[in-house]
């Protein structure tokens, strides 16, 4: 016993050794995976094989035996490998090979594939050993890369291969085979040779000209898409088994009589696409078994008397495309085709068809006569086709249809007459087919509803779209209550009246597009409940009320293309899913009931119309894909897109579109696992001004998954409001500095001055001038160009003035102090205005000045004092002027000096070399320069030094003083100096007096001047310091109370005292239709916010049925400050509501200091009445999307000590809330429950 448990422990190892090493035994090369095949002959996935488990395996290679590579087949498992398939990359134009005995160690290969591989030649002893190969394929795909072509030499297919039963060779360029290649292949079924070039196929030896046995067995032989252009007599008598054969687009023009001789067991035959006239009359004389026969798409123009006759079996018959008249279509030509069941004589040139042409024809099911030229049918001709079920007679001549050319046509389901010329159906002429299910008798000439179609009362499509119908009657569809749809498309229909759909409880799809309706009764479709669909596009309706609402099943409707000038959405079914309204003439998209909650529509077009303005409320809240372009919108109003959770794509592209808020494109913020929406609003004359600058930057660093996608951002175009070089430009290539708004006049919140004819921090554009600032008051340009000013500049020019352009003006003297306290100009234009003198101390005070233009004017000398304290000018042009004296000092303090121009003036001597060396663009050209040797020979030095920084070197000349001289290039010419006897500072201006020109040198400066320079510094500093704390103190106070909770210079009054005791913080006062705003934006950062503000909204607060005015007033005295949301909206409404304006007055005639008013989006000024503009004096005025918005708001605000607001109760509070105004919530907490009744 001690010797048996070693053996039986060492067996039971020894088991599972040999069986996990078959489970793991099977690795596939690099480049290839594997597949276990199941018992069914499937690949699937699988991580290891089971014992004896067959393996395909698929190898992604780039070649096979290539320049590139050798190919060892030999690394593969050749055990348990049953199929291979080779894949070669197809970009790679490299030839393969397959060399003799590569693939001779796979000697369980069943299936071989080899895709793409660029194989030239097939050589003997290429599949040497594949014993058990049974299905083969080598596509090279050379069709794709023409100047290659696969050669099969002799040797190729062996007896070796003598169980091979399927043979692809498709798609190889090839151009011939040798003799009897596939000979040797006795079991051979299937062989596909098709998409090559082959011209002869003798050299396959399936004719009877040899005593070989070949392709006995074959089944399937598809010769498809070569080049074969004739068959000769018995080509392929030895296939007696075949069944299948493809002959179809080559270029067969001729056919031998017994060509298809001994092809006894064939039922297919595709002989489509070729170039056959006629067919030789006993061609099918050995085919009786044949069943489908394709001959369409040839030019058979013959058929021979008898040429089907012994073909008893025929099933399908396709003879369309071809040229046959009815001189060969006759009671002859299908005698004894007892069992066909389709026939095709489409697309020939068949004018008549006789009785007798369909005598035996009794099982034939489908009849396709479309596209010949018919024009008569003889009666009776269709007696014998009980069993047709479709007849095709579209695209014919046929004028009339009468009661006998249908008799018969017990089975028949559908009719097409359609394209035609009918404009007769006899009464009577579906008598027998009163199972008819599908009618088709469009485009033809028919002025009424037929009335034929009383019997077929089965009917379940009907098609009388493009006739000349005029009119449809109650009696019209009186037999059909089993129609679904119903196409009367372009047809003359004016008006229907009601009732005459009422009998087709079934119609669900209708079609009256492209009629000529100006008007449908209401209640038209009030009794076809089962509705899906309906199509009134392209006629003249200018309403559609009472038509849809009774729908309760329509999910698609299309009223484009009308007339109609007003819409609700109270017209349609809620239930509608797609909705195409585009090209009317709607002005707006009705909302009274306000029910886009409510609306199921996913798809919505609204393009074309005349809608001037977008609200939230014209938008369904269910809406996916949105399309308002081609509008004259001009507003999008903010919040439109707000809560709208399914939105995909909004197009706005053409519209009016100037100024978009960054709220008018708001969304509900999309979760990160879903897309974001696509807005396109290109093709809008948007104006860049200073609301505009967001735009630019949109959507910031990072995406938020409040804003939409905006795809064509990049190509969107807008018209600067000012700019004196171009108009309009890409919005993303606009400057900042270029997103400008026109002002008349402005007051900052921080200047108490305004009130008062002297007062610097307010800004007044002066008279005839045109002002604009940016967003930040950075940028403010004044521009008073021809404005007319005479001999004087205008009066109280703005102090934050950045540009300044008083061009093409008539000044002539510029006063000293002109610009004093214009410490921001950047720009001036001076230019064009008559100026003659500039006074000492003209430009003192603009040290921020950096372009300067006094060009074309009549300046005759500069003394050297004019541009002093100009430290940062950078461009000075001073050409076109009559200037003929500069003092050495006058550019000497101009240190960041880039740009000057001095051309086309009258200077004779000027030191140009004494000119700053960082100039980069300098011109002196068109001036009567000296030719003083010494002067002449300095400039040149001069000029040459300077490089490319003189940019008109070839305009400047010297002149001697001649009459006659034309001068001297000073650069290149040869100068003809002359010596004068006079310093080189003596100047001779144009009238030929010289007058000497002084330098007065500096004396030094005393001892005590520096001191007493550091003491006015300083004392001038302490002034300026003290000046900006008094105008930016509100700002500070700001800032400190948002940084450290301090207020500063601040003393609680008693009454404020007594305001802690107020059961809210604020009463929020505003539009229903800025809830959005209030639910979404103001009250959670108050209420959730740190700290917790306790907010009393009326709309959320207010007990339903209350007085409206005591509740306001008790709501004001029962909080510490009133809120007043003031937009668009609250002006147009609540504002005009009697008793809601006379409670706020009656409320805050004593209050004013604790109201504060929050500025929502664009309010006009002329909107607003003298109460509301009292208001926004005197109290704190705040505009929403401000930098500081929500400090300066908290500051208003009354403090509030965080332990008195535990954050929970403020969140459980806005938990509950409900955003929409009509749901009053009767269960808050008792400080809630309080302001409900109050």
């Amino acid at each position: 016993s001690s010797l048996v448990f070693p053996v039986l422990l060492g067996a039971v190892f020894g088991v599972l050794t040999a069986s996990l090493s078959k489970a793991l035994r099977y690795q596939a090369p690099d480049e290839c995976k594997w597949m276990a095949v199941t018992s069914a002959g499937e690949e699937e996935v699988s991580s290891a094989t089971e014992p004896d488990q067959e393996v395909a395996l698929i190898c992604h290679l780039r070649t096979i035996n290539s320049e590139l590579e050798n190919t060892n087949f030999s690394v593969i498992q050749s055990q348990y490998t049953v199929r291979l398939r080779i894949i070669c990359a197809d970009m790679l134009y490299f030839h393969s090979a397959l060399t003799p005995g590569s693939l001779q160690t796979l000697t369980d290969l069943r299936d071989l594939s080899i895709e793409y591989c660029k194989v030239a030649n097939l050589t003997a002893g290429a599949f040497r050993g594949l014993r058990q190969l049974r299905n083969l394929t080598l596509r090279t795909h050379n069709v794709d890369w023409s100047p290659v072509s696969l050669e099969i030499f002799n040797g190729v297919f062996t007896e070796e291969l003598g169980l091979l039963e399927r043979l692809d060779l498709s798609i190889n360029n090839m151009w011939r085979l040798p003799e009897g290649v596939f000979c040797p292949l006795h079991s051979l079924q299937f062989l596909n040779l098709t998409r090559n070039r082959l011209r002869d196929i003798t050299s396959l030896r399936y004719g009877s000209s040899t005593n070989e046995r070949c392709g006995v067995n074959l089944r399937t032989l598809d010769l498809s898409n070569n080049s074969i252009d004739s068959l000769a007599a018995g080509v392929l008598s030895k296939l007696s088994r075949l069944q299948e054969l493809h002959l179809e687009s080559n270029v067969i023009s001729f056919m031998a009589d017994h060509a298809l001789d001994g092809l006894t067991s064939i039922t297919y035959l595709n002989l489509a696409d070729n170039k056959l006239v006629n067919l030789p009359p006993e061609i099918f004389s050995d085919t009786r078994e044949l069943k489908e026969l394709h001959l369409q798409n040839n030019s058979i123009n013959v058929l021979a008397p008898g040429l089907f006759n012994g073909l008893s079996n025929l099933l399908v018959l396709d003879l369309s495309e071809n040229e046959l008249t009815d001189e060969w279509i006759n009671g002859a030509t299908f005698a004894g085709l007892l069992r066909l069941v389709i026939l095709s004589i489409s697309g020939n040139n068949i004018v008549r068809l006789e009785a007798s042409v369909f005598r035996d024809l009794y099982s034939l099911q489908i009849l396709r006569l479309e596209d010949n030229a018919i024009e008569t049918i003889s009666d009776n001709t269709f007696t014998s086709l009980n069993n047709l079920h479709t007849l095709s007679l579209s695209n014919n001549k046929l004028t009339r249809i009468d009661s006998n050319t249908l008799s018969g046509l017990y089975g028949l389901s559908v009719l097409s007459l359609d394209s035609n010329k009918l404009h007769y159906i006899d009464p009577e002429a579906l008598r027998n087919s009163s199972n008819l299910q599908e009618l088709h008798l469009n485009s033809n000439k028919l002025y009424d509803i037929p009335a034929v179609l009383s019997d077929v009362p089965h009917l379940k499509t009907l098609d009388l779209g493009d006739n000349l119908i005029t009119e449809i009657l109650n009696t019209s569809f009186t037999n059909m209550s089993e129609l679904v749809g119903l196409r009367l498309i372009e047809n003359n229909l004016t008006n229907i009246t009601k009732g005459v759909f009422d009998r087709m409880k079934a119609l669900r799809i209708l079609n009256l597009s492209s009629n000529k309706l100006q008007k449908v009764e209401a209640g038209t479709f009030d009794e076809n409940k089962n509705l899906l669909a309906i199509r009134l596009d392209g006629n003249y309706l200018t309403e559609i009320n009472g038509l849809f609402g009774k729908l309760p099943n329509l999910v698609w409707l299309n009223i484009s293309e009308n007339l109609l000038q007003w819409f609700d959405y109270a017209q349609i079914p809620t239930g509608l899913q797609w909705l195409d309204i585009h090209s009317n003439q709607i002005t707006e998209l009705g909302n009274y009931f306000e029910i886009e909650s409510q609306l199921h529509l996913t798809t919505f077009d609204a393009s074309k119309n005349k809608l001037t303005e977008i609200t939230g409320s014209a938008i369904p809240d269910s809406v996916e894909i949105l399309n308002l372009s081609n509008n004259l919108i001009t507003k999008v109003q903010s919040y439109t897109f707000f809560k709208k959770p399914n939105l995909t794509r909004v197009e706005l592209v053409g519209n009016h579109i100037k100024i978009l808020t960054q709220n008018s494109l708001r969304i509900s913020t999309i979760p990160s696992g879903k897309q974001l929406p696509e807005f396109y609003i290109g093709g809008n004359p948007f104006q860049c001004d200073c609301t505009m600058q967001w735009l630019q930057q949109y959507p910031g660093e990072q995406q938020e998954r409040n804003k939409p996608r905006l795809m064509d951002l990049d190509s969107v175009v807008c018209k600067l409001l000012y700019n004196r070089v171009s108009t309009f430009v890409l919005l993303k290539e606009a400057s900042p500095d270029q997103f400008l708004c026109q002002y008349e006049s402005n007051c900052f919140p921080f200047c108490h001055c305004c009130d008062f004819d002297a007062c610097d921090c307010e800004m007044t554009c002066p008279t005839n001038c045109t002002c604009y600032h940016d967003l930040s008051w950075t940028a403010n340009v004044v521009d008073c160009s021809i404005s007319g000013y005479v001999n004087n500049l205008p009066d109280r020019i703005p102090m934050d003035s950045t540009q300044l352009y008083l061009d093409g003006n008539d000044i002539r003297v510029v006063g000293s102090h002109s610009f004093i306290g214009r410490k921001k100009l950047q720009v001036l234009f001076l230019n064009s205005s008559n100026v003659e003198i500039i006074h000492n101390r003209t430009f003192n005070g603009l040290k921020d000045l950096e372009l300067l233009r006094l060009d074309d004017n009549k300046l005759e000398e500069l003394h050297g004092f004019e541009f002093e304290g100009l430290e940062r000018l950078r461009e000075l042009y001073l050409q076109n002027n009559r200037i003929s004296s500069i003092h050495n000092a006058t550019f000497v303090g101009l240190m960041e000096l880039r740009v000057l121009k001095l051309d086309h003036n009258r200077l004779v001597k000027y030191s140009v070399w004494q000119l700053s060396s960082q100039l980069s663009q300098l011109t002196l050209g068109i001036n009567p320069w000296s030719c003083d040797c010494d002067y002449t020979e300095r400039f040149k030095e001069y000029l040459v030094y300077s490089g490319n920084a003189v940019l008109d070197v070839m305009s400047i000349r010297c002149y001697n003083g001649s009459e006659y001289d034309a001068g001297y290039s000073i650069l290149k010419d040869n100068i003809t100096c002359v010596q004068e006897s006079v310093s080189n500072f003596i100047e001779p201006p144009i009238n030929g007096n010289y007058t000497s020109t002084t330098i007065i040198q500096r004396q030094e400066l005393q001892d005590y001047i520096p001191l007493l320079v550091a003491t006015l510094a300083i004392f001038f500093t302490i002034i300026v310091f003290s000046c900006l704390l008094f105008m930016y103190r509100q700002e500070m106070r700001v800032w400190f109370h948002s940084k450290f909770g301090v207020r500063l210079f601040y003393r609680a009054t008693e009454i404020e005292m007594d305001d802690r005791d107020k059961l809210f913080d604020a009463f929020v006062s505003y539009s229903a239709k800025d809830e959005a705003f209030v639910a979404e934006e103001l009250a959670p950062m108050l209420e959730n916010g740190d700290p917790s503000y306790k907010l009393c909204l009326h709309y959320r607060e207010f007990p339903v049925g209350g007085f409206l005015a005591d509740t306001i007033v008790q709501a004001v005295e029962s909080s510490r400050r009133t809120i007043m949301v003031l937009s668009e909206n609250f002006i147009k409404s609540e504002w005009c509501r009697f008793e809601f304006k006379s409670a706020h007055h009656q409320v805050l005639r004593d209050r004013r200091r604790r109201l504060i008013v929050i500025v929502l989006g664009e309010v006009p000024q002329k909107d607003l009445d003298p109460d509301i503009r009292l208001y926004l004096k005197t109290n704190t005025y705040l505009q929403w999307g401000d930098k500081l918005f929500w400090e300066k708001l908290k500051f208003a605000l009354p403090d509030v000590p965080n332990n008195q607001r535990p954050k929970s109760n403020h969140l459980q509070a806005r938990h509950n809330h409900s955003v929409h105004h009509h749901h009053v919530h009767r269960n808050h907490n008792n400080a809630r429950s309080v302001a409900i009744h109050i």
